[in-house]
């Protein structure tokens, strides 16, 4: 018995590129992804009790569009922050706010800063998130700093009409 095999070297070579590329793709596609492991219960943050899958999909919209200037760890010092002065969200010190002196912003600031952006400080504008997307991100960026678990509760975040 005889084994008829063709092997295509041209076509063989051809593909290793396109496969390399595919393969560095989809690994750069999931860092995007990347970041601290999910959560795994509730938090009480601004004297709100926030649900864990509210947490986690927070979690994976800030790694998607926050992270690269913001850092998986919220200390503004992100690959994308070099020349950047990121808020560094451990602090919980917020610049775009409505709240006086060192109070925590509420979530309306929080949300219209992500969905407006600070365009001239380097933060692009995220209107095109939707209100619960943007909710959720508020609800994840309160977990870097200690200071939302010893808050009150602020204004929701305002939802389009």
């Amino acid at each position: 018995m005889t084994l008829n095999i063709k092997f295509n070297t041209a076509t063989a070579v051809a593909r290793l590129p396109v496969r390399g590329f595919l393969l560095a793709a989809s690994c750069l596609l999931s860092a995007c992804e990347a970041g601290p492991p999910p959560f795994t219960e509730a938090q009480v943050l601004g004297g709100v009790e926030v649900p864990v899958e509210t947490l986690n999909h927070g979690q994976k919209l800030f790694n998607r569009y926050c992270a690269s200037c913001h850092g998986y760890d919220g200390g503004g010092k992100g690959p994308a922050a070099r020349n950047l002065e990121a808020r560094d969200f451990r602090a919980a010190h917020f610049l775009y706010k409505s709240t006086p002196g060192d109070e925590l912003p509420t979530d309306g600031d929080l949300a219209n800063t992500i969905k407006q952006g600070r365009v001239d400080k380097g933060m692009p504008a995220w209107g095109g998130l939707r209100d619960d997307d943007v909710r959720a991100v508020v609800s994840y960026i309160k977990t870097f700093s200690p200071r939302w678990r010893e808050a009150q509760p602020s204004a929701p975040a305002p939802t389009a009409p």
